[in-house]
């Protein structure tokens, strides 16, 4: 008989970043409804506190730290107390990003930098650091990064985040055979347009609606759709799917 697939997450430590607002928070309350203790990260920490009660709420452990994402002493700091902490990292939802939609020629250096540096060198350093943990710990643990659709086909008015996002799909598959001997997995998860109160306030302009009509599904995804995938690349389910960048992205980036 085969032995029984487990989704659970119960006793994990799951660090997720961003998780004050958005998809982070939906992440961070699923996992917590299948059990995981839960470390949170963001520059807002009154907004991850929010989360980490709810998360509470649902029975498990939960702390909330500043994180900034795009500074490596931030990380470094960020991981140090999360290992006080809990004295382990199981998973790492690596969630925080930003963008500025704009026409290539206007962007400046500044910018440039900004989003290269949260969007790719975050999402890289923390990895770094936390896989870093779970190999001298002995951890199979599983390292998940949220992509993004235009990661995978770029778009226009996106150049720098797609490009981010198209590196974070390198260092996966790059990572995922690096670390495949530790026994540590490493996934990405590339949403399409996701309900957000930003994201709702957009559509209502014509033309940013007209995205919509390519998504074959016709309509925005939920963030508990993201949630899902992740729970699934976390779990003991997910053990031999290393090195993928999933899209949740209702057929975007199917034509």
């Amino acid at each position: 008989m085969s032995r029984r697939v487990s989704f659970e997450l119960t006793d994990k430590v799951v660090v997720v970043t961003g998780a004050g607002r958005g998809i982070g928070k939906s992440i961070a309350e699923v996992c917590a409804e299948y059990g995981a203790k839960l470390a949170l990260g963001s520059r807002t920490v009154a907004e991850s506190e929010a989360t980490a009660e709810v998360c509470r709420q649902a029975g498990v452990e939960a702390e909330a730290w500043s994180l900034d994402v795009s500074s490596v002493a931030s990380i470094r700091a960020f991981v140090d107390n999360v290992l006080e902490r809990y004295g382990r990292i199981d998973v790492l939802v690596s969630n925080a990003g930003y963008n500025s939609p704009k026409p290539a020629l206007d962007y400046t250096e500044d910018e440039f930098d900004y989003i290269s540096d949260v969007n790719f060198k975050g999402a890289f350093f923390i990895a770094t650091a936390v896989a870093q943990s779970m190999i001298d710990r002995k951890i199979e643990g599983s390292i998940i990064t949220i992509s993004s659709q235009v990661g995978i086909v770029g778009g226009p008015l996106r150049a720098i985040y797609a490009a981010a996002k198209g590196a974070v799909g390198q260092f996966t598959r790059s990572l995922a055979a690096e670390w495949a001997p530790h026994k540590i997995t490493v996934n990405a998860v590339a949403p399409t347009f996701t309900r957000t109160p930003l994201l709702e306030e957009a559509v209502k302009n014509p033309e940013f609606a007209k995205n919509l009509q390519k998504v074959p599904m016709g309509r925005l995804a939920e963030p508990d759709e993201m949630a899902a995938a992740v729970v699934y690349l976390a779990s003991d389910g997910a053990r031999m799917v290393t090195g993928q960048v999933l899209a949740v992205d209702g057929g975007f980036t199917a034509i």
